[in-house]
């Protein structure tokens, strides 16, 4: 990561970021929904801009248990204390399978993803390279039995995100060929305030292989049903 913040001698590991999203799923069949997701990263706490990202993508429920996701990302990435200067940026496209579970009163999900990635940057132009994530999380209802307006809940998640080519990219000289990319530990504490709403707030361990950075994550998710009643 010394590319990162080379042109300060500041070293961002040492520094609270925070991201800061907002997410909606809209529901306009029985078993088809459509998500949107935006958020905004800083390197330091709401200042020093690492990225922008939004998501885009499209859900099918096969079972009230299992659904599956095709969609699109788009991620600007500016390096550490360079504000003025975009660094590189990304086209994603991705295909995801979700499982859920209970155990007791915890909800349990299980998250599988594999991602297409164009990284682009001036200097070496656009490179392709794929990546699978794997996410295992937990969300447990504080005061009741299930998550409905007015429950507080606990959410614990870890994903591993693995690169699965063995070349020498610009992006990943220093992690060497292939293998981990990242790893994202988070916990924090959330709040359903409607039907369709809830926010929360937490902290995420983010894991490199050369890099390790704490991060605050602020978030509100909003959902719409557009069915016709019957």
């Amino acid at each position: 990561m010394s590319s990162i913040y080379s042109l300060t001698g500041q070293n961002p590991e040492d520094k609270l970021g925070n991201w800061i999203g907002a997410t909606s799923s809209m529901r306009f069949a029985d078993k088809w929904s459509f998500f949107l997701q935006g958020e905004l990263r800083t390197w330091e706490m709401a200042s020093n801009l690492n990225e922008l990202l939004w998501r885009a993508a499209v859900h099918y429920d096969f079972s009230k248990k299992t659904n599956g996701a095709i969609g699109y990302v788009r991620v600007d990435t500016w390096p550490f204390d360079d504000e003025l200067y975009r660094k590189f940026h990304e086209n994603r496209f991705f295909q995801e399978l979700l499982i859920k579970s209970k155990w007791g009163k915890m909800n349990v999900k299980n998250r599988f993803r594999i991602e297409q990635r164009w990284i682009t940057t001036v200097e070496y132009g656009t490179e392709y390279s794929n990546r699978i994530r794997y996410m295992l999380g937990f969300t447990i209802p504080l005061n009741g039995e299930n998550i409905q307006k007015g429950t507080n809940f606990i959410t614990i998640f870890n994903e591993v995100f693995v690169d699965l080519d063995r070349f020498d990219y610009w992006f990943d000289r220093e992690a060497g060929d292939g293998g981990l990319n990242q790893n994202r530990l988070y916990t924090g504490f959330g709040r359903q305030v409607s039907a369709y709403g809830k926010f929360s707030v937490g902290l995420l361990w983010q894991h490199r292989p050369h890099a390790n950075f704490a991060r605050l994550l602020l978030s509100y998710s909003h959902n719409f049903d557009f069915r016709k009643p019957d």
